[in-house]
């Protein structure tokens, strides 16, 4: 009965998982239907130079126009990391940035965009802020897609290219206000003498279509300069959180045709790099099992699943990426499998974690009820957390269910991380009750360092990858931001390496060695007094006794 329920349940997470990959694409598509958010956050995107942005604004339902005229919008937010963007977003909650833009445009550090709705003119109003993007390229959607990998000059005088000479006269702007319906300020063009250019001013405006109260408009922009690249945040404005249903279309491109952001794109190569060090560590792992057979325990081919497992999801996931940096899309077999590798990864790492923090085979043949009760809350927990991760990793950042989900993962994985600490403290407790009980207490003592030490280790592990590896991520400048990712599977490929080194099968593990009776007096003093004032202190006593090994395994754990 109970497997049957496991298969049923199974089968549904593969139907989400389907669900999910096919819906799921780079190139983001957001739906609102009856929105009353002040600010939607509708994508993050590392720009270089040469990158194209394009927004096509569809099917927007305004009941009152005229009293939403300058209400409605989006900003394009540069920063140079990940959490340099804040600003801007904390300023649209208290205030329509879209109107009130003097405060931004007195902060040096923050360059934005803003692409106001103007219902009655039929324009979307467009305003640079900030130096780095005085001049950024903006151009209405026209038949044919620009390249922003070619200079920009005269030879585009239509109307729908801007004045990029470098080296030669600009064009100074007057400082007059613009009629609705004009698209460009109202300057002369200037003319060099030497290359008859003609060289188009700024965009200022953009054609919107609208019939009554349903509206589209449309635009490109292109990153040409260094000074350009950087982190962009496209937000979507109602500051008066009117009801208002719109579809909402991003393609982000850098150049060459990579979908990928600038700070994603050295991913693929760095999964598939570390995907071979899990492979041929796993590889030797066997090998070493197979050795040393008379003395494995099945956790220790636990071990070996999840480095598999975690080979296998580390190659999904690079196939995914290349996919997407290709097509902008990810092929829904390699989405789908690497989630379901990612999700059954996921459970046993705690698996594993929990088993050996809990002493089974290596302090007692049998878990506990206090073991299994932990195991039934940690277990399902932690699967729930990978299932609110897949949720959020497929769905756009401006639904309203997003940042729910995201909320519920960080929650829900602090808590088993905060779980599974306490099979450790249990094994540590039973160990210091054995030492001065039993008569083993040379085994006991060595099992009691090396319980104490995994605590650390996995304290260490939980450390660097919850937090140390977030505050990489906000710190670090935008085309660095692959290295949370590097350090997360550093930190998590030593924590394999050092818990399967210390807990290794074989004669040759000093953990599961007997010391002579003289090294026993020195153990019991050394583990069981230690404390902030002697620690770091070490007493030395030799002895011609030679040491022998604990040969005693649990019978009902041992794997041929």
């Amino acid at each position: 009965m109970e497997v049957e329920n496991m298969s049923t349940s199974l089968q549904y997470v593969i139907v989400i998982l389907t669900v999910v990959s096919v819906c799921v694409s780079r190139k983001h598509e957001l739906n609102l239907t009856d929105d009353t958010r002040k600010v939607v956050d509708v994508s993050t995107f590392g720009f270089f130079k040469n990158g194209l942005l394009a927004v096509n604004v569809s099917a927007l339902v305004v009941k009152d126009p005229k009293h939403e005229n300058q209400s409605i919008g989006f900003t394009l937010d540069k920063s140079i990391s990940d959490g340099g963007a804040s600003y801007l977003e904390e300023h649209a909650e208290t205030q329509c940035i879209l109107t009130n833009t003097k405060d931004v445009s007195e902060n040096d550090s923050i360059s934005n965009v803003t692409f106001t709705f103007n219902f009655t003119g039929l324009t979307l109003n467009v305003k640079r802020i900030g130096w780095s993007l005085k001049q950024l390229h903006i151009f209405e959607v026209s038949d044919e897609q620009p390249d922003c990998s070619k200079d920009m000059k005269g030879d585009y005088a239509n109307g729908r290219r801007r004045d990029t000479a470098t080296g030669q006269k600009q064009v100074t702007n007057q400082k007059q206000d613009s009629q609705p319906g004009q698209l460009y300020n109202e300057t002369q063009p200037s003319v060099n003498q030497s290359s008859q250019d003609i060289h188009v001013p700024l965009l200022k405006y953009i054609p919107i279509q609208g019939d009554r109260n349903v509206f589209n408009a449309s635009f490109y922009v292109c990153i040409k300069t260094d000074y350009e690249e950087g982190l962009y945040n496209l937000f979507f404005h109602n500051c008066n959180k009117s009801k208002l249903s719109l579809i909402i279309s991003v393609v982000e491109m850098n150049a060459g045709g990579n979908y990928l952001s600038a700070g994603d794109i050295p991913l693929p190569t760095l999964f598939i790099l570390v995907s071979f060090v899990y492979f041929a560590s796993a590889c030797y792992w066997f090998i070493y099992l197979r050795q040393h057979k008379e003395d494995v325990f099945k956790i220790h081919y636990l071990m070996f699943l999840l480095g598999v497992l975690k080979t296998l999801s580390l190659m999904f996931h690079a196939m995914d990426y290349h996919f997407i940096s290709a097509d902008g899309s990810p092929m829904e077999a390699f989405a789908i499998l690497f989630y379901i590798t990612y999700l059954i990864k996921g459970a046993l790492l705690f698996l594993n974690i929990a088993l050996i923090g809990s002493g089974w085979a290596f302090v007692k043949p049998i878990l506990s009820e206090k073991d299994k009760k932990l195991f039934i809350f940690v277990i399902p927990l932690q699967v729930f957390a990978n299932v609110a991760y897949i949720i959020t990793d497929t769905s756009e950042e401006g639904e309203s269910e997003y940042a729910t989900w995201k909320t519920v993962f960080v929650l829900v994985d602090i808590l088993c991380c905060v779980a599974i600490l306490y099979p450790v403290i249990w094994s540590i407790r039973h160990l210091q009750e054995a030492a001065t009980t039993d008569g083993k207490a040379a085994i006991s003592l060595s099992k009691l360092k090396l319980f104490r030490h995994f605590y650390i280790l996995v304290v260490c592990y939980i450390y660097f990858t919850r937090i140390i590896v977030f505050l990489v991520k906000i710190i670090v400048p935008f085309r660095y931001m692959w290295l949370d990712e590097f350090f997360f599977e550093l930190a998590t490929y030593s924590f394999f390496v050092i818990t399967a080194y210390n807990f290794r099968p074989g004669s040759d593990n000093p953990y599961f060695q007997v010391p002579s009776d003289d090294e026993d007096e020195v153990e019991m003093e050394e583990v069981l007094t230690e404390n902030g004032m002697t620690e770091g202190l070490m007493k030395v006593h030799t002895t011609n006794t030679s040491t022998t090994k604990a040969v005693q395994r649990e019978g009902n754990h041992t794997s041929a």
